[in-house]
């Protein structure tokens, strides 16, 4: 069985090989793949040795979607994103995106639409791999509250941006945000 990555256009394919999927996963990114498919016999027990070498962290967020059709973005550790934020224990997820995107925008009330999807990203704190999955819930503003950053969470701007101008979210955002936004378009939210 062949256990090198293949690159293709950005996307590389890895053979599973276990515990070992993380190491390779994190080299493909480093050479700059923009996506990893890893090949497995089940996929179950891939994720599990996936997710079995991470702290897991839950987190819930908003696409706010306000009269005219623009969608609210922070500014937060020099790069543009979605409100969101940690689920308390024995908080409901879609309550913990209401809180998170109220607290980090000063914006309310919110009307709470349907989940659009769930991200995936990895990260080091305090020398941990954490794992943090977000889920995205679709959110209406109807007020005429201007937003305002928690500058206590590091965010230093709030700011409606219309579809036409989200190249410069895309300029400088993380790859889960590129993927809600293409959720977005793909199902004509906005």
């Amino acid at each position: 069985m062949d256990t090198e990555p293949h690159a293709t256009f950005g996307l590389e394919v890895i053979v599973s090989q276990g515990k070992s999927d993380t190491a390779w996963i994190e080299n493909a990114i480093s050479r700059g793949a923009r996506a990893v498919h890893v090949r497995c016999q089940d996929v179950n027990v891939s994720w599990k040795n996936f997710e079995e070498q991470f702290t897991p962290v839950a987190a819930a967020g908003g696409v706010v979607i306000n009269d005219r059709n623009e969608v609210l973005f922070i500014y937060r550790l020099d790069k543009w994103d979605l409100p969101k934020g940690k689920i308390e224990e024995g908080e409901a997820q879609d309550t913990a995106a209401l809180r998170e995107v109220e607290e980090e925008c000063s914006i309310m009330p919110l009307e709470l639409g349907a989940l659009l999807m769930s991200t995936y990203h990895t990260y080091i704190l305090h020398n941990q791999p954490i794992l943090k999955s977000t889920a995205w819930y679709v959110m209406r503003y109807n007020g005429s509250t201007t937003p305002q950053p928690q500058l206590e969470e590091g965010i230093t701007d709030v700011r409606w941006i219309a579809s036409d101008k989200w190249d410069l979210v895309r300029a400088n955002t993380y790859p889960s945000v590129v993927d809600v936004l293409e959720a977005i378009e793909h199902q004509r939210i906005v």
